[in-house]
């Protein structure tokens, strides 16, 4: 019984004592491709409310609740 918890407990240690495996997504950081689309994605955005915007504005303001 001594062995196993002495082998138990030498892998635990050895275990614990490794530092943690560095993923890229875990370090919170954004990677080149996220940017890019969150900058076309912005744009799109843009682009569309400057296209749509007075016509979506007129829309709400002729909505009448009963």
């Amino acid at each position: 019984m001594f062995i196993f918890v002495r082998s138990w407990w030498a892998r635990y240690t050895s275990w614990a004592s490794q530092p943690p495996n560095e993923l890229e997504q875990d370090r919170g950081s954004n990677t080149t491709e996220s940017v890019i689309w969150i900058a076309a994605l912005a744009a799109l955005a843009l682009a569309v409310i400057g296209i749509f915007g007075p016509e979506i504005m007129d829309a709400a303001r002729s909505v009448a609740f009963k």
